[in-house]
């Protein structure tokens, strides 16, 4: 019996999340599936991962340019900004934005 599970406190009767080998712990809610978009098929989002999101383009569109992660940090009222290192990560893996490594305010919305 794998113990993750147990250790995660998912065995405790949630029937929303369940484990998948590719994208880890899962739940229901949130967008759902996925989008495709052409060839490329997106993953889907939880509930904070699409609220991060929205801040994403509504300061883009807002302001013309990408916004630093201390901006990030600021607007989502996170504690520190290995959490929006981390939003920005997941988000990217999921095929939502990219960025350009070690380059400031390059985070594009697909």
């Amino acid at each position: 019996m794998d113990l993750i599970p147990r250790l995660r406190g998912f065995m405790t009767g949630n029937k929303d999340a369940h484990y998948d080998k590719r994208l880890g712990w899962t739940m229901k809610k949130g967008i759902g599936k996925g989008i495709t978009e052409g060839d490329k098929k997106k993953m889907g989002l939880t509930e904070k991962q699409a609220q991060f999101l929205q801040v994403i383009q509504h300061f883009i569109q807002s302001n013309g340019y990408s916004p630093s992660f201390e901006e990030l940090k600021q607007l989502t009222g996170m504690k520190s900004k290995s959490n929006v290192h981390a939003y920005i990560q997941n988000l990217k893996k999921r095929g939502y934005i990219d960025y350009i490594a070690y380059s400031n305010r390059s985070v594009v919305v697909l």
